[in-house]
């Protein structure tokens, strides 16, 4: 079951979380940055070259061949399907990198692909939170639409629509963006608690990962701010910074996840395939 991590959500500061990421950084670098170079090669790399296979089939069928056309699209659906695939293996396996390194064990590109019996959590939590979002803003522009703009057809020009129903959108952002930002502050650790925790299903995580966030809002909000200026200014460095940079803002982030862990309101971790194997 889970072992005791040394900082509590009750007593923690940000030098803490910056000294024990750095420690394991320092200490694990070869095994983050050939994780990096894989995500490059195979999550990013792998999906790159279906988009440019499906844009030759779909250019060939615009020249009149519908079933080079079809095929096209047919090889896009697969692109997608293998990115959100990919996307859950990576995402998974660099946190369970992550809480191996703050652990104390050797964080091993092995532990990279510990958690492929996990994907079908992931994509199930992805799509359960994209239709939440998308049921609570449908109604949101529905009604933007029908106040401000009106029936509308395919013949409508775009500054009509604009400028009938841009002010009362840019309201609206404005009003929803503070509500948009509380929530996903709740959810910032639903793919680690899937990743630490077996015993944790899709909805459960997104549970969790709320109960954490209790209180302590505007410490996350800071810590994945600095996190993302780690990550801005490696990429500044040419884009090969993001090799020593990324996995330092995942392992500063995973360490305040860790935090807040330990005193929060949710049951022990199940972390037998993020610490219970040997890589």
């Amino acid at each position: 079951m889970e072992p005791p991590f040394p900082l509590t959500r009750d007593d923690y500061a940000l030098s803490d979380l910056l000294s024990r990421a750095s420690e394991v950084w320092s200490r694990d670098l070869g095994s983050w940055v050939l994780a990096m170079v894989l995500y490059a090669v195979i999550g990013v790399g792998v999906p790159m070259a279906l988009a440019v296979v499906s844009g030759i089939f779909g250019g060939l069928g615009s020249e009149g061949s519908t079933g080079l056309s079809g095929l096209g699209i047919v090889v896009d659906v697969m692109a997608q399907i293998v990115q959100l695939v990919l996307g859950a293996i990576f995402t998974l396996g660099f946190w369970s990198m992550a809480m191996r390194g703050l652990h104390g064990e050797r964080a091993t590109v092995g532990a990279l692909f510990s958690q492929i019996s996990k994907v079908w959590k992931y994509v199930l939590q992805v799509l359960a939170l994209s239709l939440a979002v998308i049921l609570l803003i449908a109604p949101i522009v529905v009604i933007i639409f029908l106040a401000f703009v009106g029936p509308v057809d395919r013949s409508t020009p775009i500054n009509e629509i604009l400028e009938s129903a841009g002010t009362p959108f840019l309201i609206t952002f404005a009003i929803v963006t503070p509500l948009y930002l509380y929530a996903l502050l709740g959810v910032m650790f639903m793919q680690a608690e899937l990743a630490f925790n077996d015993d944790a299903g899709p909805l459960e995580a997104i549970v969790y990962s709320w109960r954490l966030a209790r209180g302590k809002r505007w410490s996350i909000l800071g810590v994945v701010i600095i996190a993302g200026l780690i990550m801005v200014g490696s990429l500044m460095l040419c884009g090969i910074g993001v090799l020593f940079g990324a996995p330092f803002a995942t392992l500063l982030v995973a360490a305040l996840y860790l935090t807040l862990r330990q005193g929060a309101d949710v049951p022990p971790a199940n972390t037998a395939t993020t610490l219970g194997r040997s890589f």
